[in-house]
């Protein structure tokens, strides 16, 4: 019975006793008075149904009174305690609704004070004690991070435990625990586990090399696959790989260049042959048949070198593709040049980027400049970089004498520093470019124009990804329903629309989600688009969430948005703030997406209202309060800040939904259900 009866229903119960208390004694006061003294019964009646009246609304008053300013406050309280045992809330408590509990509420928060002092101190100690470990992970992380090759590991049945940058290029947008045959190609992976296992069954340990193909088929990669045992059995594989298809069309091409060669030599060649056969046989021909002979000679001649010229071009072109170009700063070649060859040496001008490979282009300007000062009639040497629409010439301007002609050429001769046999030669045809000297009014320069890149966009301040978990189960059991709330994958996500009204015409003009992996915010593996609704966007909604019509022009439709979004949920359990508001503006637009959202859902308005049923305010401002949620005001209304604050906020429910018995998503969402009728009473 106790457990039954909340503390509310205690109260109330307290009361009605009181009440029917004092109507007793009140009933018996007057009949013990009519007994003793007589006298009209009616007047006796009239005053203890006033008496009565007056005595039950008094008593019914007064519990009102203390259920508003005691019960609730303490059930309130203890909500906060119970939030900040079981999740770890910074957050102090709010004192001003217990503030007729005396000091209750500031003992509430001295015990959760001492609280977070004892975890700040047993953090403190985990990290002393854990400092090594976490400079291995750094340096590990930044290893994976930066490979130029893609690795992934996946468990035994191909869910992914870790990638790294690399990976995420070539295949696309994978994540934590997504199964790799939805980025890979699955048939020759599995030939290639399965020889593994048959090689590491006759005691052979040794990466299987093969040749796999993205899903989509855009691209070839050459991999190899290694297994990883414990204690004798594999618990999975590591797959690392590099994007074989260049190299696939660079040998194709070298082919077909090859075999275009070879048709271009033949058949002049052998006319060629022909006409001095037919020479050799009449050694002394008329004037005009030796004419006829020369003009086909030099016609088939003409024939045999434009072939080679065209094949040359067109390798030309095959090398320039192939040489490495990233994007490179010329302060970064200028500051190499300088720090080689400090003296009479200056920059001038803005920062352009180049793509281009910067140290062969640094060590052939400093070829050059060590060839201009050889002689020791040239001096202040001046390097600039200037944009010249597609490109950028640096240029190389100097007081003295100018440069002959040719000599530019003949110091480029020799090989460059750290490329064997490459010369400078070599390294401008790589580039598809030319170096030559001119004299200006203002004086004598060289000049070396190169492909102009776009800058770089560099976010320093920007969350590092989640790029690994090993803490993911080895193997996934097919029925969510079943699986503990702590295992489960979670995309969070948030829409934003033309209106309120889905099923009169309001449409959605963003969507965002972020996936939640073990309990984690991947803030690497995030959606966010916006949405063309194909209609006008009233001005009463852009004044909430600021997006306009101009935002939206070029923006994809609903039905490329939606299958992009769909692919990013596949495999997770969908948790937003008030779903129902958000489900049923995708599942209205299921037939034009031609996909059906038909996944899992939790509503975190449901939930809040489940674990905190005495609590008046359910909306998302109110749940980041509880849980110490920074929610930025520039970024409230924007599908992608409130889904990441509804992430967070549901990130700390899960303890506190464990600590209620909800341990599995099936108990989640029978949690939620429960409380869909009070969900019309809540404000949100």
């Amino acid at each position: 019975m106790h457990d039954r009866l909340g503390l509310r229903t205690r109260f109330a119960l307290f009361f009605v006793a009181l009440a029917l208390g004092g109507l007793a004694a009140l009933a018996g006061g007057l009949w013990l008075g009519h007994w003793r003294e007589g006298g009209p019964v009616q007047g006796y009646v009239i005053a203890g149904l006033v008496a009565g009246f007056g005595l039950t609304a008094l008593t019914a008053w007064v519990a009102l009174m203390f259920d508003e300013n005691v019960a609730r406050p303490i059930l309130a309280l203890a909500a906060e305690l119970n939030t900040r045992a079981r999740a770890d809330v910074d957050a102090d408590i709010d004192e001003a609704p217990a503030r007729y509990l005396g000091a209750l509420a500031p003992a509430a928060n001295a015990i959760h004070d001492a609280l977070g002092a004892t975890r700040a101190a047993q953090e403190q100690a985990i990290a002393e004690r854990t400092a090594s470990l976490n400079r291995e992970k750094a340096m590990f992380e930044a290893l994976l991070r930066d490979l130029a090759e893609g690795v992934v590991v996946a468990t035994p049945d191909h869910r992914i435990m870790l990638y790294n940058r690399a990976a995420q290029g070539l295949l696309g947008d994978i994540g934590l625990d997504r199964s790799l045959n939805a980025f890979l190609r699955p048939e020759p992976l599995a030939h290639a586990l399965d020889r593994m296992g048959a090689r590491a069954a006759r005691g052979e340990v040794e990466a299987e090399r093969f040749l796999a193909a993205t899903a989509c088929g855009e691209r070839f990669l050459m991999a190899r696959v290694s297994p990883i045992a414990v204690d004798g059995t594999r618990v999975g594989y590591v797959l690392i790989f590099h994007d074989a298809t260049e190299d696939l069309d660079a040998h194709a091409e070298g082919d077909h260049l090859f075999n275009s060669l070879l048709e271009s030599v033949r058949r002049p060649a052998t006319a060629i042959g022909a006409l001095f056969d037919a020479l050799e046989d009449a050694p002394s021909p008329p004037a005009d048949t030796r004419q006829k002979f020369t003009q086909a000679l030099r016609k088939e001649l003409a024939r045999l070198v434009d072939g080679v010229n065209e094949i040359a071009d067109r390798h030309g072109a095959a090398a320039t593709r192939r040489w490495p170009m990233p994007a490179v700063a010329s302060d970064d070649i200028f500051d190499a040049l300088q720090a080689r060859l400090p003296e009479d040496l200056r920059f001038e001008g803005d920062r352009q980027f180049i793509r281009c490979d910067g140290f062969a282009i640094s060590e052939l300007l400093a070829r050059v400049i060590d060839g201009l000062r050889a002689d020791g009639k040239r001096c202040d040497f001046v390097l600039r970089a200037e944009n010249c629409e597609r490109e950028v010439c640096l240029s190389l301007a100097w007081k003295g004498d100018p440069v002959p002609n040719g000599q530019v050429d003949r110091w480029l001769q020799g090989p460059l520093s750290g490329y064997g046999q490459y010369s400078g030669r070599d390294a401008l045809e790589g580039h598809g470019t030319e170096i030559w000297a001119e004299t200006r009014a203002e004086g004598h320069r060289i000049v070396l124009p190169l492909q102009r890149a776009d800058a770089p966009l560099l976010t320093p301040a920007d969350a590092r990804p989640e790029f690994y978990d090993f803490a993911l189960p080895l193997s996934a059991p097919c029925d969510l329903a079943d699986r503990p709330l702590q295992d489960l994958s979670f995309v969070v996500f948030d829409t934003e629309t033309t209106g309120l009204s889905p099923r009169t015409g309001d449409e959605i003009v963003q969507v965002a989600g972020v996936r939640i992996v073990n309990g984690r915010i991947l803030r690497g593996e995030v959606f966010e688009t916006l949405v063309n609704p194909g209609r006008h966007i009233p001005a009463a909604s852009t004044a909430v969430h600021g997006i306009d019509d101009a935002r939206v022009r070029g923006a994809p439709d609903i039905r490329e948005a939606g299958q992009r979004f769909h692919a990013f949920c596949e495999g997770s359990v969908l948790v937003a703030h008030n779903a129902a508001f958000d489900m049923t503006f995708l599942t209205l637009k299921e037939k034009q997406i031609g996909c059906r959202f038909d996944h899992p859902t939790l509503c975190t308005v449901l939930l809040s209202a489940a674990l905190f049923p005495h609590a008046s305010d359910h909306t998302l401002d109110a749940l980041a309060l509880r849980f110490g949620v920074n929610l930025p005001e520039e970024h409230r209304h924007t599908a992608l800040g409130d889904a990441l604050a509804t992430a967070e906020v549901f990130r700390h429910m899960i303890p506190l939904l464990q600590a209620e018995g909800a341990q599995t998503l099936n108990d989640a969402i029978a949690l939620g259900n429960e409380m869909q009728s009070i969900r019309r009473a809540q404000n949100y």
